[in-house]
């Protein structure tokens, strides 16, 4: 069985990410994409990355 390197796996979580957005007809905006780019970099995780999206694109609703 073939082992699949982290590198790999960040690098196909990134190129569903993008395809998703195009399938989507979305642009990412340059902070996701200096996001993806740490991701890929090893500098950052998922959660970490998830959650600077959200506090940049996702507004807060308060009742």
């Amino acid at each position: 069985m073939k082992k699949i390197s982290k590198q790999a796996t960040r690098q196909k979580a990134v190129g569903n990410v993008l395809a998703t957005l195009r399938i989507e007809q979305l642009k990412p905006s340059p902070s996701v994409v200096q996001g993806l780019r740490t991701y890929l970099a090893g500098n950052t995780t998922t959660d970490q990355l998830l959650a600077d999206v959200m506090s940049h694109h996702v507004a807060v609703r308060r009742v």
